[in-house]
């Protein structure tokens, strides 16, 4: 890349924006370094909550947030996260070159609006972070932030997967983008509360956020592969878990006992089915290692599809038809067409270990409701087919626990829950056959 074209390029002000948070967090280091050197009980105690403790403990060291950040050092190589300029001026397609510098531009855009997100929290001259704790949260947040990016991001450049899906980039390294704007006005709403009870339900959703996070990336990395495929990648989703976890939060807090976070989140319905699509994915990659270990293909393969569903799946809430229709998608995109659709490696006829008509329920559940009304209309073919499409509908509904259409929220609430518990039962059946 020339000069005279890095100059104007949006990666100088990534860089720029960089150092300007770089800057920032030394003079908050500073600052927290002239206040007591302990940490308050409450902040210690999010150590039960949370699982990372490596970042807690990064707290105590004095380099700068950025100094050594693998991120920062990918970018200051102009990042091979990247197509490099000669590679896009190459390209002779010029429909191919537009997509791809449109989805580079994009992603620097993203990313720089999160950098100058964060150093605008990291201010030392804001009100809320006047003391020790509350400064220390934001910078642990950050590190959340950065650790994250720069983990999906390394997968991203190992595998070269920009240059062959950049879309698919795109939707890998959203997480990220909603956990900058959830932390950033999270924060706002610190600022303006008047409640102990309910700053104290924010900064748990706050703590509960930067777990999620991370624990989805750990899944994350071991999802991402290069597609065998080369469908296109899903339609923008709404990410809302944190948001709609947050409100329950706040609504809980003001009628519960608890008193402390662990206890607090556990009523969080939200939570705790981010929680379990967390163990579902853990148990499709354990039902892939153990088909690799006895060298056979694996159940589930990574389909562009299936990596997006697992990017998405960690933040999905249903909340009405159209999200219910996403998370379904998702099941769809797993456990139907990332197992073979017609030939399904699951079942016994094609060299797997479950019956289609004993042990398939959910299967043959998630596909009815997209199939015959999320995507498809029920109301479709010979009038006979059509009757039973409804009937078809009517049973997979009572069998998930609900005795008629789904409405209002809480309907469609009860349908997530009800099909991620069978999703959970149906994989740990596969792996009790398995072994």
């Amino acid at each position: 890349m020339s000069f005279e074209k890095f100059n104007d390029s949006p990666f100088k002000k990534v860089l720029q924006n960089l150092e300007g948070l770089n800057t920032s967090y030394a003079s908050i280091f500073s600052k927290i370094s002239e206040q007591t050197s302990g940490i308050e009980e409450t902040f210690t105690g999010r150590a039960r909550l949370f699982n990372h403790t490596n970042l807690l403990d990064s707290l105590s060291r004095t380099s700068r947030l950025f100094s050594r950040s693998e991120l920062l050092e990918n970018l200051s190589c102009k990042s091979r996260l990247f197509p490099h300029s000669e590679l896009l001026e190459n390209l002779s397609d010029t429909r191919l070159r537009t997509k791809y510098e449109f989805a580079q531009d994009n992603l620097y855009a993203n990313l720089s609006k999160q950098i100058s997100t964060w150093q605008k929290l990291v201010q030392p001259s804001r009100n809320i972070f006047q003391t020790s704790r509350q400064l220390k949260e934001i910078v642990l947040a950050s590190r959340v932030w950065d650790n994250s990016f720069t983990e999906v991001a390394r997968q991203i450049q190992e595998l070269n997967l920009f240059s062959k899906n950049p879309a698919l980039v795109q939707n890998l390294l959203k997480p990220s983008r909603v956990y900058t704007d959830f932390v950033e006005k999270t924060y706002q709403r610190l600022e303006q509360s008047t409640s102990e009870k309910v700053s104290w339900a924010l900064e748990t959703s706050l703590h509960l956020a930067e777990d999620q996070l991370l624990t989805a990336t750990e899944t994350l990395i071991n999802i991402i592969a290069v597609p065998e495929d080369e469908d296109l990648a899903l339609h923008e989703i709404d990410l809302l878990l944190p948001i709609v976890q947050q409100d329950e939060l706040i609504t809980i807090v003001e009628y519960c006992e608890e008193k402390d976070e662990e206890s607090l989140i556990l009523l969080s319905p939200a939570a705790q089915a981010s929680a379990q699509v967390n163990r579902i994915w853990k148990l499709i990659v354990q039902c892939n290692e153990v088909m690799q270990i006895k060298e056979q293909r694996e159940i589930f393969k990574p389909t562009t599809k299936l990596i997006e569903a697992c990017t998405n799946l960690h933040w999905i809430i249903p909340q009405n038809k159209l999200s219910f229709a996403d998370f379904i998608d998702c099941f769809y995109f797993t456990f139907y067409e990332g197992a073979g659709k017609d030939n399904l490696r699951f079942l016994i006829k094609h060299g797997g270990v479950l019956d289609e008509k004993v042990d398939c329920d959910f299967i043959w559940c998630i596909k009815h409701l997209r199939n015959k009304w999320l995507r498809h209309d029920a109301d479709h073919g010979k009038e006979t087919d059509i009757k039973k499409s409804w009937k078809g509908l009517s049973e997979k509904f009572k069998w998930l626990g609900l005795n008629h259409a789904p409405i209002k929220e809480d309907h469609f609430r009860l349908l997530h829950h009800s099909l991620l518990k069978e999703a959970e039962f149906f994989l740990d059946k596969i792996l009790e056959k398995l072994m």
